[in-house]
């Protein structure tokens, strides 16, 4: 039983060799996740570099378009004030168009329409009373 015994004892020695090697490896593992936290890190970094440079590209283009939708809306809004303008001219003549004594001072300048009991007077030459 003594040899069988002897036999375990080396066997106990092998496990604290063992720990040995594991700590290697765990000091390798260790680098290894630094290294590979490093590549995290710059995979990270890329993506984020990558993410600013299309938010930025985005953000250019879309300010390049508004400016363009603001240019095109200040014209349109002068075009717009321009017939606001016209519309309320006629809309004004068309309630001065209304009065009788409009129409008949209307008719006596462009047409040389008179009522029957006036006389027309007509004046002569470029200065009128000469």
């Amino acid at each position: 039983m003594r040899a069988t015994s002897a036999a375990t004892k080396p066997n106990r020695q092998q496990p604290e060799q063992s720990p040995k090697t594991t700590r290697t490896e765990v000091r390798r593992t260790s680098s290894n996740r630094q290294q590979s936290g490093k590549k995290r890190l710059r995979l990270w970094a890329a993506l984020m570099i990558v993410l600013f440079v299309w938010a930025g590209y985005t953000l250019f283009q879309q300010s390049s378009v508004i400016a363009d939708k603001a240019a095109r809306l200040e014209s349109s809004q002068a075009v717009k004030v321009k017939s606001e303008t016209a519309l309320n001219e006629v809309k004004a003549e068309i309630t001065r168009l209304k009065d009788p004594e409009y129409i008949s001072q209307l008719a006596r300048k462009e047409y040389n329409m008179f009522k029957p009991e006036e006389i027309p007077i007509r004046v002569s030459g470029e200065g009128g009373g000469e």
